[in-house]
């Protein structure tokens, strides 16, 4: 069944952002496109961050942990609660969930509201709960650094958006079922040994049950590091920005950083030749190079392989007379064969000479070289590690000077070092299940493959013992098709996908070659890594409009800062295809966004455009001024003002600065 989700609207209260209620609808009709003004300070950030929450029930049973939940609360004052809630039409029913703050205990706490009336916890809909996953949301509701991490293996599976979106887990559940079907008849029939029955159906079981178990558990790790890694990410920038307002060290940072990474490269590149080297014997002493030498002149000097191979003999056996002149009888013939054997034959030539061939090209005529040049790069390698060191600890000590001088640097450095000792554990966490020693016992194994292995091995003794061994081979076959299928499905999308986000592509940058080469968890670029900022934009939207235009399934794309990090050329064609996207677009802006992007959108858009603007009070002239226009909303410390106008005269894209006191002078 094809789902259609809407947002109807949000509402913040206690919060971080200012205080605020947003309604996306006009006359009980969704607003195809809206646009939401909110200059950088006012939590944008934030917004998106409690929004993503809200839709995957991510925040709730503790997963947010308590700093996180403090960080929430509204500045300069300290609130008790606070709340968060978001209203959606799904599949034309209303649905409402509510993030509940609890300040003082550092909790979270959600509500769920529908048909049935209200739910304690995170609880939608069936036919919708696919989507409002952590890992699926983030496809729809789309930060900047989305488009980075869709070129990551590690951060974003674009393929379980693929997955969900077009019901290809149908197949994998139906692979599930068959093998439960097979496990419910083994169980019920008798065995032949009914002693060993219940131990190997017992075994099956346990297996499979482990098996499920740490495949969850192993999803949830990797689920778990994703966002770590997210959240390290976040703190890095904020750390670079904020170091970045001392101008007096951060020039001196940057100029450092920059010789650090020369001195990297040049260290991990000799240290791959000091390694190739090394594999070499006759490199790490001159004594191996010297007898290699030794012996290639002592098999020159006895002539060995000599041009004669045992060929010969039996070529003269055949012969009416030997080489003397002699006649040859039936005895010197056999006598000839026999003697034949002490003699070298083809494959000791072909030996010999491959070990001589061997010493001439990696020892040549100097073999104490080999050691020399090996010293030398050890040598070398030991200086360039000294001066890696030397620019470590420098820039470490500029960093160090700018801490001094703002303390609140040193808060996120803490946070810093403590987010990359929590990856580290959640690395190893990562990698457990990947082990593949066969040591443990099925109680302590946490191998994946091996457990794996072991449940085929189980089923095929319980299928032997229960002589169910033709419906296991059946059942296997049946499986093996649905999972053919699964893969040929999964592929046959992929490759529609990329082929029309590459049109796209295209067609956003006419001149530029970065294409998408195939979907492998991320997206995979055609003989690149990575692009540019304003690329990886592009892309993403390449990809991300080719993929809700290819399902059935209709859902928002909330996106920040559309246009932002690209020229004025691409955000024409980002406006052009933002109608085409889905049946509601929403878009974070700051005003100066607007150039080439709010003209060819609303020139491109089918319906009238919504207009927001969101700002924190303070700015009495932006205060009275927004109250001069029939819809606005206050609260304590925002202002909502919904109108073009007053949009397009909007200038402050941050608290901390504005042009004109925030409003354009309109002639």
């Amino acid at each position: 069944m094809a789902s259609d989700v809407r947002i109807l609207g949000w509402s913040a209260e206690g919060l971080r952002c200012p205080d605020h209620e947003f309604n996306f609808i006009d006359q009980q009709v969704v607003h195809s496109i809206s646009l939401v003004q909110m200059p950088n300070g006012t939590g944008k950030t934030t917004v998106l961050e409690l929004l993503r929450a809200a839709l995957s029930g991510d925040a709730g049973n503790g997963k947010w942990g308590i700093p996180k939940v403090m960080s929430m609360a509204k500045k300069g004052t300290k609130p008790e609660a606070g709340r968060f809630t978001v209203k959606l039409l799904a599949n034309g029913r209303r649905l409402t969930i509510e993030m509940k703050f609890n300040f003082e205990e550092g909790t979270i706490e959600y509500t769920t509201t529908g048909n049935v009336g209200i739910t304690n916890g995170f609880e939608p809909p069936r036919e919708i709960a696919k989507f409002l996953k952590p890992e699926f949301v983030k496809f729809f509701i789309f930060d900047g650094e989305l488009a980075e991490r869709l070129l990551s293996p590690t951060d974003t599976n674009a393929e379980t958006a693929i997955e969900n979106l077009f019901q290809l887990k149908i197949l994998t559940d139906l692979s599930l079922r068959v093998q439960t079907y097979w496990q419910e008849i083994a169980s019920s029939k008798g065995a032949k040994e009914t002693k060993g029955l219940s131990r190997r159906a017992n075994k099956v079981e346990f297996l499979a049950n482990r098996l499920k178990k740490l495949t969850e558990f192993e999803k949830q790790a990797r689920e778990r590091l994703s966002l770590v890694l997210t959240e390290l990410r976040e703190k890095e920038n904020k750390f670079q920005a904020e170091l970045a307002q001392q101008a007096w060290l951060n020039k001196q940072i940057e100029e450092a950083n920059n010789i650090l990474d020369r001195a990297k490269r040049d260290m991990d590149n000799t240290s791959v030749a000091v390694l190739l080297k090394m594999r070499n014997p006759h490199t790490l002493s001159m004594i191996w190079a010297q007898g290699l030498h030794d012996l290639k002149q002592s098999l020159d000097k006895a002539k060995l392989p000599e041009s004669a191979a045992r060929e010969f003999f039996e070529e003269l056996a055949n012969e009416a007379e030997c080489v003397c002149g002699r006649p040859l009888d039936e005895n010197s013939r056999a006598a000839i064969r026999n003697r034949a054997q002490q003699y070298l034959g083809s494959e000791d030539v072909a030996l010999l000479n491959s070990i001589k061939a061997d010493i001439s090209s990696l020892i040549g005529d100097n073999p104490n070289s080999h050691e020399t040049e090996l010293n030398d790069l050890l040598s070398n390698l030991e200086r360039l590690i000294s001066e890696y060191e030397n620019n470590l600890t420098h820039r470490d000590s500029l960093i160090q000077d700018a801490m001094n001088a703002d303390p609140s640097l040193k808060e996120v450095e803490n946070e810093i070092n403590r987010l990359k000792e929590q990856i580290d554990q959640l690395e190893s966490d990562v990698d457990k299940y990947k082990d593949t020693s066969e040591a443990l016992g099925d109680e302590n194994t946490f191998g994946l493959d091996v457990l794996k292995r072991r449940l085929k091995n189980a089923a095929h003794q319980l299928a032997e013992i229960t002589d169910t061994i033709e419906l296991k081979t059946k059942t296997t076959i049946l499986a093996d098709i649905i999972a053919n299928a699964h893969r040929y499905a999964r592929d046959t999308v992929s490759k529609k996908i990329v082929d029309e986000a590459n049109a796209r592509i295209s067609d956003l940058m006419p001149y530029n070659l970065i294409r998408i080469d195939r979907i492998d968890r991320c997206l995979k670029l055609v003989g690149q890594e990575g692009g540019s900022v304003g690329e990886q934009l592009a892309i993403a939207y390449a990809f991300l409009s080719t993929l809700f235009n290819s399902s059935d399934h209709s859902l928002p794309f909330v996106v920040d800062s559309p246009a932002n990090p690209i020229d004025l050329h691409v955000r024409r064609k980002v406006a052009e295809l933002i109608p085409k996207l889905t049946n509601q677009f929403i878009a974070f802006t700051i005003s100066s966004e607007r150039q080439g992007f709010l003209e060819p959108l609303e020139s491109s858009a089918m319906e009238p455009i919504q207009y927001l603007t969101l700002f924190r009070k303070g700015n009495h002239v932006l205060e009275d001024r927004a109250r001069q226009f029939p819809k606005y909303m206050e609260s304590q410390d925002g202002l909502v003002v919904s109108d073009r106008q007053f949009f397009c005269e909007f200038q402050l894209d941050s608290e901390n600065g504005s042009v004109g006191n925030g409003i354009q002078n309109q002639e």
